[in-house]
């Protein structure tokens, strides 16, 4: 082997650790700091975001049952490849409609300023990694990711949009008021409800039913 091409294959191999290491979190990693900042701020924003994201991530699944499109042959990812379709995908969905709700905000928040371009591009690099590793190891092919990544980034729009009443075709909506009837006067949800979003989260964004079967799977193993 050419001495010098030895530190390219370790960087190589280096990136592609950290790349696997990002995509096989992310489903615990985006849903734990979600439920983490709906834990700190429970207000009308935060619940209306965290509704948002549950109806994008039903809307991914209705979508695959739709259209029915077979995920990529050859799957090279850890655990048991799950069953599901796979267009759209669900995590490009997700991290589509999450990482844009956060842009719009830090537009609005911070305007054009270094904040707002450090939080996007954070933002997108992060997706971008944990979406390349779930082509690698074949779990999506790529018109499956981009198509996912189109329908979470139009989805945060329109709910953005009529979270804050300002939907063209809607303008009387106004999805955050609605929430703030529905909190106390103090308009901060009670800690002991945490419970609610957090078993809808662990349902749907979580994919709990892909790790109940794969729980399943090794207690019939076992048993055998």
């Amino acid at each position: 082997m050419n001495m010098a091409e030895a530190p390219k294959e370790t960087s190589i191999a280096s990136i592609s650790k950290v790349i696997a290491k990002i995509g096989t979190s992310t489903s615990t990693v985006v849903a734990g700091a979600f439920f983490l900042a709906l834990a700190y701020q429970r207000d009308s924003f935060m619940l209306t975001f965290f509704t948002g994201s549950i109806l994008n991530s039903i809307s991914s699944k209705v979508l695959k049952k739709v259209l029915n499109v077979k995920r990529p042959e050859g799957y090279e990812g850890k655990g048991i490849q799950p069953l599901d379709g796979g267009m759209p995908s669900s995590h490009a969905m997700s991290l589509g409609f999450i990482c844009t709700y956060c842009i719009i905000q830090a537009f609005s928040f911070f305007g054009n300023e270094i904040q707002t371009i450090a939080i996007s591009l954070g933002l997108m690099l992060y997706a971008t990694v944990s979406l390349i590793y779930r082509v690698q190891c074949k779990l999506h092919t790529m018109d499956q990711i981009i198509v996912g990544l189109v329908c979470g980034i139009t989805n945060s729009f329109i709910w953005h949009s009529l979270a804050f009443g300002k939907n063209l075709i809607l303008p009387g909506v106004n999805i955050m008021e609605l929430v703030s009837t529905l909190l106390p006067e103090s308009g901060i949800m009670p800690i002991q409800y945490l419970a609610i979003p957090a078993l809808f989260g662990a349902a749907v964004v979580g994919s709990f039913e892909r790790r109940f079967s794969e729980w399943l799977s090794s207690k019939k193993v076992k048993a055998s």
